[in-house]
């Protein structure tokens, strides 16, 4: 597979898909994450590039949407490796296939690597401090309150296993709930006399 190759089939899926942001890659998988997804989709079936690229965005639940710039590339590096081949189909897009040497290398992985998903194979702590932005944006949350979802989700995991712990924090939440409770009542009233004087000066 040729340079010249990888450019026009580049060029060809990106009129195709929509536009992506280049850094994703680097922040959701570490040093070899994409390689080795790209070979663990490969396992089960022969896939083209851009089905691949779609598969690894789904497996991210969107986290992670790769760009033809990333993903091309790494494929002609794994054909040059002897891991992955290659071929046309009648309609001349390339097919690529996991070959034994690629199966080979994937069983050199560390156990808990080989049985990752491909879309969040090898990450990095950088790519889960993304993934955590991410989500906490969707959320719409300030870091402050992400960080406390994120300590209230831990303590309900630790607390499973004692039934006294379980009773400790559930006391804790039940007082933060009637602070915060307490703080969104003062709001209100709050607003509530600064529109007296506002009607009062409007009669």
């Amino acid at each position: 597979m040729s340079t010249n190759d990888v450019s026009n089939e580049h060029h060809q899926h990106s009129k195709e898909e929509p536009k992506v942001n280049p850094r994703s890659s680097k922040r959701y998988f570490g040093r070899g994450g994409v390689k080795i997804a790209l070979m663990k989709l490969l396992i089960d079936q022969p896939m083209h590039g851009y089905q691949m690229m779609k598969a690894l965005e789904e497996q991210s639940g969107g986290l992670y949407v790769p760009s033809a710039g990333s993903i091309y590339p790494t494929l002609q590096m794994l054909v040059g490796s002897g891991f992955v081949s290659v071929q046309l189909e009648d309609s001349a897009k390339k097919v690529y296939k996991i070959t034994e040497q690629g199966r080979a290398e994937l069983q050199l992985l560390p156990e808990k690597t080989r049985h990752n998903n491909a879309g969040g194979g090898s990450a990095s702590p950088k790519a889960e401090s993304f993934r955590n932005e991410k989500i906490r944006i969707k959320l719409g949350l300030s870091i402050e309150s992400f960080n406390l979802l994120k300590l209230v989700t831990r303590a309900e995991q630790e607390a499973s296993a004692s039934k006294e712990q379980a009773e400790e924090l559930q006391r804790l939440l039940t007082e933060q709930q009637q602070q915060i409770s307490a703080f969104l009542d003062g709001s209100v009233q709050d607003a509530n006399a600064a529109m007296v004087p506002y009607e009062m000066a409007g009669r």
